[in-house]
């Protein structure tokens, strides 16, 4: 329809009548008195005017009946429909068309609007919503709604919202530079199918050079493996093509399952130091049976070990080269150094320690490998995504307790897409959502003002 694509140029009045006295008068309370107009009428008010004009606009440029496809049609009737919307309910009157050609009435302005058929709430006060409800609990947030908007939102109706939403799906569909996962626990609903109420939230992310962070998912109901498999599968177009790792380097706190389900989803594999020398000290105390001082000492000399400064890449290209030369002399006795302390370790008799250390000694200077290959090193340690995790575990806790796995799961991918280094994401989804474009451009020409 050729009309819909037609731009319309209008001056539109929007007249208030206004009663001032100057006696007791504040400046204050003006501001108080033209808020109150524009909450509850004024805006509100204005939109409603704009729809119907457009709606006439509408009309006249010729409509097509949505069944028939047909041009020809009479009045039918008008209808009401309230809409909550972040400016405040606004009350709509929609004319119906009776189409003279299959006689069935149809709405014109439903094929301009972002609504669902039955839907009584704009898309842009659904993502209000649901950014509200990933800070506080559902009831907090309806109270938090109900004072911000001056009209009355349900919890129950934003529980409904939240799981209806489609907005948690993330394509998982992604190439990265370093690949980092990480779980944390949840208060889960005790039910006939757990045996206890402890749950697990488990969290994929990438991360690129440039310092994009890109979500892959959070799960409570598939394991490492499952996940492991599920990206791989999105990432592999055919069985009958090799697989191309995603990420460049894998980045793990150790945990034996990650390890194994995840490396084949990249090139390398760094081991988190900090959670070396976080794990050694208890496995000595515990395991080996070690006094507390003295596993405090071994695990200050494995830390001693791990960590290299590494220069910027140089532009003189025999700078450079000469960086790269002492770096690889550097690590070499670094390797060196771990084997020591290995040894020691079995010399002493921990043998839980030393094979704690062992195992993991092939991915401890991955981040030495990498700035070798390619002048720009990986990090070593897993903070990124545990500072995420944090977040997301104090937000759950907050929101409330006995989670079932879907609602943990489903929250979890909500503040997951929220959190400040993944917004951009939520953002470019919703403008998508909403037809966000340059269709639209209102602007304020002056105030006149008639005695």
């Amino acid at each position: 329809m050729s009309g819909t694509h037609t731009v319309i140029s209008n001056k539109i009045s929007l007249v208030f009548g206004s009663e001032i006295s100057l006696k007791d008068f504040s400046f204050s309370q003006l501001i108080v008195a033209v808020k109150n107009l524009f909450d509850t009428e004024g805006v509100p008010g204005f939109v409603k005017a704009l729809v119907m004009l457009i709606e006439s606009l509408l009309i006249k440029s010729g409509v097509e009946c949505p069944h028939c496809g047909k041009d020809k049609h009479h009045f039918h009737s008008k209808s009401d429909r309230k809409l909550k919307t972040s400016i405040g309910e606004v009350n709509l009157v929609l004319t119906r068309l009776l189409c003279l050609s299959c006689k069935k009435t149809f709405n014109p302005m439903a094929q301009l609007f972002d609504l669902d058929k039955y839907s009584r709430k704009s898309r842009e006060f659904e993502k209000l919503s649901l950014e509200t409800v990933t800070n506080q609990s559902f009831r907090r947030s309806a109270k938090n709604l109900n004072d911000t908007m001056g009209f009355s939102t349900a919890h129950s109706t934003l529980h409904r919202w939240f799981w209806d939403t489609d907005s948690v799906n993330i394509n998982q569909k992604k190439r990265v530079d370093l690949l980092i996962a990480d779980g944390t626990g949840f208060k889960r609903s005790k039910d006939n199918e757990f045996e206890t109420n402890k749950g697990s939230i488990k969290v994929l992310i990438g991360y690129n050079k440039n310092g994009e962070v890109i979500p892959f998912g959070a799960w409570t109901r598939a394991s490492w493996k499952d996940i492991g498999k599920l990206i791989k599968n999105k990432n592999h177009p055919s069985d009958k093509i090799k697989f191309k790792p995603i990420a460049g380097t894998l980045i793990t706190d150790g945990e034996e399952e990650i390890v194994r389900q995840l490396k084949k989803l990249a090139e390398s594999h760094q081991r988190c130091l900090f959670h070396m020398t976080h794990e050694l000290t208890p496995l000595l105390r515990y395991k080996d049976i070690v006094q507390k001082d003295e596993a405090i000492k071994i695990s200050e000399e494995l830390n001693e070990l791990l960590y290299l400064d590494l220069p910027e890449v140089d532009a003189d290209p025999l700078k450079s080269l000469e960086d790269k030369l002492k770096i690889e002399i550097k690590l070499k006795s670094m390797k060196e150094a771990i084997d020591d302390f290995i040894n020691e370790l079995h010399s002493l008799g921990y043998s839980k320690a030393k094979g704690f250390v062992e195992n993991a000694k092939s991915q401890l200077f991955t981040y030495i490998d990498n700035w070798l290959k390619t002048g720009i090193s990986n990090p070593k340690v897993t903070s990124l995504v545990e500072r995420m995790m944090r977040e997301i575990k104090r937000r759950i806790k907050r929101m409330g307790y006995k989670w079932s796995d879907q609602g943990a799961e489903k929250m979890t991918r909500l503040i997951l897409l929220q959190l400040s280094s993944t917004k951009h994401f939520w953002e470019a989804h919703w403008q998508e959502k909403m037809g966000t474009n340059a269709n639209i451009k209102l602007s304020f020409l002056g105030v006149t003002v008639e005695n």
